[in-house]
């Protein structure tokens, strides 16, 4: 009797334990794909008939998205599940999946799988004949950064022109109320400056930026040559058209360059570079400015 009820028992489990299995089997499985690039993966189930098979959506890989898959039943005990991957990871890599077997919602078995994978860097292309045939295109955000700097530039330059006029202007004022000859104005103005008592009191720098206005000012008088903006380069290169300056322009560079190492440098000069420089500025108005000849001189030209 014992022995009936045990083969009973055996009997009973046996369907019971056979109705919930469930095995997957890849059969196209790559090894190798290239970063970001779609690949198909195809596995055969197996299960028992009667049954249900789904997916496990929480065992899927992180480091891959699944475009499409499904299952399609080929017999009552066998189906194909497919997959459309995309990796989006480098190097070594697993992708794992989890079948479940279920009925009425309940699952009775389930089937986990790891597919080693390596995912390759993408191929670029190296041929130098490659050219880019689209337009060229500016961001419109971009145009409106282009638009306001153009626009900023434009009012600097109007600022700029509109004082360097004023300032032009008030230039001719001034000079236009002194109607002494021009090289009396600009060596009264350097005797007016060795008596001012700037020197005595050290006062370098105001020293030389008068010194250097007198010289632009005689260059505005006696040529209408307007350097009250320029800097020491650009003054020289603007005097070099003036055909009188031509043979001054060596002892004009050395004074320039003493005045910039005062007012710039903060250099001590010795009273024998003041004179230096006094002596060219003085030479400089002598020889540029045009000599009136007497009536004896012009009884000899005769």
């Amino acid at each position: 009797m014992k022995k009936y009820f045990l083969l009973f028992i055996c009997l009973l489990i046996y369907p019971i334990s056979w109705a919930q299995e469930i095995t997957a089997t890849p059969v196209q499985a790559p090894q190798k794909e290239p970063f970001a690039k779609p690949f198909d993966i195809q596995y055969q189930v197996t299960h028992s008939p009667g049954y249900e098979v789904t997916l496990d959506e929480t065992s899927l890989s992180k480091d891959f998205e699944i475009t499409q898959s499904g299952f399609t039943n080929q017999t009552p005990q066998t189906g194909v599940y497919d997959f459309t991957v995309v990796p989006f990871t480098l190097g070594k890599s697993t992708f794992t999946v989890t079948f479940l077997l279920t009925q009425n919602g309940q699952t009775v078995a389930q089937s986990a799988q790891a597919l080693p994978l390596e995912i390759t860097p993408v191929k670029t292309f190296a041929d130098k004949k490659l050219r880019e045939v689209r337009p060229a295109r500016v961001p419109p955000s971009w145009l409106k950064w282009v638009f306001w700097l153009f626009l900023l530039m434009a009012l600097i330059y109007l600022i700029y022109y509109w004082r360097r006029k004023s300032h032009t202007q008030r230039l001719i004022v001034r000079i236009q109320e002194d109607n002494r000859p021009n090289d009396e104005i600009a060596l009264s103005k350097i005797d007016a400056l060795l008596n001012s008592g700037l020197w005595e009191r050290k006062a370098y720098k105001l020293f030389y930026i008068t010194l250097c206005d007198i010289l632009r000012e005689y260059l505005w008088r006696q040529f209408q040559t307007d350097t009250s903006a320029d800097t020491s380069a650009e003054l020289l290169r603007r005097v070099r058209h003036i055909p009188a300056m031509q043979p001054l322009l060596m002892p004009l560079k050395d004074f320039l360059n003493s005045g910039d190492l005062v007012k710039f440098a903060k250099a001590e000069p010795e009273e024998s570079i003041r004179n230096k420089d006094i002596q060219i500025l003085r030479e400089i108005v002598r020889e540029t400015f045009p000599k009136e000849t007497t009536p004896l001189q012009e009884n000899k030209k005769i």
